[in-house]
């Protein structure tokens, strides 16, 4: 087994809607990878900043503000995240959940990726940020090869 990504990142609001790219190497050598992903808080627990910024979406798409915030709250942060290899795209994990494991190999792909022959060369990891609505997010990345 070989460390080809690891990474802690914290972000914040201001990265909302942005993707952030981590590139690593693969050698000839390796068969399969394994992402390991992770980030925390999923939830926004903070009751008066979840009603504040429902208000704020709610008008700024032009919506009626009815004072019923329940299908709403708690507001999540979402995080997710795609791959590239040298050959192209490889898939994606566009799932809720905050802990994440994934594997690619020629023979077994997590779902949303691609069963792909694991060419060496420059690959991506891009963590995808679709709504971080807490102050902060701390994000857990690691991708593992192995031969």
């Amino acid at each position: 087994m070989k460390i080809l990504l690891k990474k802690s990142i914290t972000v914040t609001p201001e990265n909302e809607k942005t993707n952030i790219f981590l590139p690593f190497v693969v050698e000839d050598s390796l068969k399969r990878l394994e992402i390991d992903y992770s980030y925390s808080p999923k939830e926004l627990l903070d009751e008066e900043k979840n009603i504040r910024l429902v208000k704020e979406n709610l008008e700024r798409d032009g919506f009626e503000d009815t004072g019923d915030y329940s299908e709403f709250i708690p507001l999540k942060n979402l995080i997710t995240l795609s791959l590239d290899s040298p050959e192209g795209y490889v898939g994606a994990a566009h799932r809720q959940a905050a802990n994440q494991h994934h594997e690619i190999s020629e023979e077994f792909a997590s779902v949303g990726f691609d069963r792909v022959k694991i060419t060496a060369g420059e690959w991506v990891l891009a963590l995808n940020l679709h709504a971080v609505v807490t102050d902060e997010c701390n994000c857990e990345i690691e991708v593992r090869g192995y031969e």
